[in-house]
């Protein structure tokens, strides 16, 4: 990720540069100006598009409809609405500007919102329909000029300036600079490293203290923004603005762009922009192959760059090997992250917990508390409903009645982001790193909703589980065992209270069953408070204070290691009554 912004910034830096020595040598040549600054416009709708599909994972096929609504706010207040007097043309175009993006950024949150409920092509679909409506509404809107649409836009003028010609081309470039640099900016922050989580393990990134939700509805309204933004000064250049010009079409084009040029990056929409515009300008001659064209390009783009363009230059394969363990003990020694401080009441209690799945009653009024500082091991049979209890302790899943307390705050009914800032991490049956995203971003991202985790407390966890070496290797291209590590380390990055484990040692060879027990140990001597699913019983046995069984959903045995295991209901459980 780090790779794909440096490289990104510095395309944009040359793209700047380009910009203004062509705005200089070209300034009289009005066609080639007007191409670059059609491809200035696109370039700001596909930026947004860029960030939902590259960086979010999410896909829109609307964004002609904020486009739209920027266009024709702008065409009716400057072209048709009455201003009281005193108010200058150049107020007016400012403040329909305003108007447009504003206007597309409140329904861009009100897309967000409805995407929530659509994944895949569904969301594809649903978004489709919105800019449908969007422009089904503006044809037969009489206020609109229905099909004619609205003519005789003034080019915003302010005093002696105006926006028409070359003046346009620096003006819709400026807008492009306004929108890479605020996009820049978010995703160089801990909001991009939030929207790269999402797009690799939205389940993952949730349970780690991402609120992913929010920032789904807020990454569309940002888009919403841009794509009104860029429709706003569409209308003024032209003077006109028509349904039909602002349909479909424009979408699929802009979507086109974001795969040509590399979707997660603002310089791939740039660079896909400018080939589309340029094209146009270039593409009369071959009018009728020109869709054919287009659509082999992008076959031939995503079977052979997947990454767009822009990916050529940093998806390369990285230099540091790290394939030496001892490197991390060569960095000295580092302090390890303390816990969160302990709660008065137990930092996990369970109340009545039911869970239904249909049928089957996968947890049955299961009820207990944690004492802090310990281990206690959940163990039964496969399907006793163990997962299920940590998903609903987690708030991946919802109980049908009980209650779960964090640190004696009732969560239930919590989104799991909520209930990671109050200290509780957890680990997945199944490894779930971010696959694209490094060790270090991994290790990361799971003290994302921790205020007293620094990037020396990154580096200190990084190499207290020896994966220091590894820290700017992608996640996606780890051994078994350095997955399991490194999702250990997310957990513990964000100085967690309570640790829900669930079977961390499997599939790990003994030597690495053997540096897992170790570690767990050394957790709890830190003053976290430990919950582990684990079918390792000599594991259970070594590290665990206290085991706790299910059987078919309920708690069949509570008691020390030793204890539990001469229980006959759990013997009964796990081998059968003898006959």
């Amino acid at each position: 990720m780090k790779r794909r912004l440096r490289v990104d910034l510095r395309l944009q830096v040359a793209f700047a540069v380009l910009v203004i020595l062509f705005g200089i040598v070209r300034a009289h040549d009005t066609t080639m100006i007007q191409a670059a600054t059609f491809g200035a416009l696109y370039a700001i709708v596909a930026i947004g598009l860029s960030l939902l599909l590259g960086n979010v994972n999410l896909i829109s096929i609307g964004q002609a409809g904020f486009f739209a609504i920027g266009a024709y706010s702008v065409a009716y207040l400057t072209a048709s609405a009455s201003w009281p007097p005193g108010v200058s043309p150049g107020m007016q175009f400012a403040l329909a500007t305003v108007a447009g993006a504003l206007v597309s950024g409140v329904l861009g949150l009100a897309l967000g919102i409805i995407s929530l409920r659509f994944a895949g092509p569904y969301l594809a679909m649903a978004t489709l329909a919105f800019g449908a409506i969007v422009v089904g509404l503006l044809r037969y809107a009489p206020a609109f000029g229905g099909v004619s649409g609205i003519s005789n836009i003034p080019f915003p003028q302010f005093g002696p300036v105006a926006l028409s010609g070359p003046n346009a081309y620096w003006y819709a470039w400026f807008l492009v600079a306004i929108a890479a640099g605020s996009t820049t900016a978010l995703l160089r922050s801990r909001i991009g490293r939030a929207f790269e989580a999402i797009r690799n393990d939205p389940l993952a990134a949730e349970v780690a203290g991402i609120p992913v939700r929010r920032y789904t509805i807020g990454v569309f309204a940002f888009a919403g923004v841009l794509a009104g933004l860029a429709g706003t000064f569409y209308a003024s250049f032209l003077g006109l603005v028509v349904p039909d010009a602002v349909g479909v079409n424009v979408s699929i084009d802009v979507l086109l762009m974001v795969i040509l040029g590399g979707s997660g990056t603002v310089s791939g929409a740039i660079l896909g922009a400018l080939i589309i515009a340029f094209s146009n300008l270039y593409g009369h001659s071959y009018e009728n192959l020109r869709p054919i064209l287009y659509g082999v390009a992008v076959i031939a783009v995503a079977i052979a760059l997947p990454h767009g363009l822009v990916g050529l230059l940093w998806n390369r394969p990285n230099a540091r090997t790290g394939s030496a363990r001892e490197e991390d003990a060569a960095a000295g020694p580092v302090a390890l992250p303390a816990a969160a401080p302990p709660p008065t009441a137990p930092w996990l209690e369970v109340r009545g917990i039911s869970k239904r799945f249909g049928g089957l009653l996968a947890v049955n009024d299961v009820s207990f508390a944690l004492q802090n500082g310990t281990i206690t091991a959940l163990i039964g049979p496969n399907g006793a409903g163990k997962t299920t209890l940590f998903n609903a302790i987690c708030g991946v899943v919802r109980s049908d009645q009980g209650e779960v307390l964090i640190g004696g705050k009732n969560v239930s009914g919590r989104q799991p982001h909520q209930i990671a800032s109050l200290g509780a991490a957890r680990s997945f049956q199944n490894a779930r790193l971010f696959g694209d995203m490094t060790v270090a971003e991994n290790i990361a991202i799971g003290a994302f909703a921790s205020t007293r985790v620094d990037a020396r407390d990154i580096a200190a966890v990084a190499a207290e589980f020896s994966v220091g070496h590894l820290r700017d290797t992608p996640a996606r291209d780890l051994a078994f065992g350095d997955r399991r590590l490194v999702e250990l380390a997310r957990a513990v990055s964000g100085r967690p209270g309570l640790l829900l484990l669930d079977e961390p040692a499997a599939g790990l060879n003994a030597s690495e069953r053997e540096r897992l027990r170790r570690d767990i140990i050394g957790l709890r001597e830190r003053g976290m408070t430990v919950l582990i699913i684990e079918h390792d019983m000599q594991l259970v046995m070594d590290i665990s204070d206290r085991v706790i069984v299910l059987e078919f959903g309920s708690l069949i045995a509570d008691g020390p290691p030793r204890e539990v295991q001469s229980n006959p209901a759990v013997i009964e459980a796990y081998l059968g009554a003898a006959s």
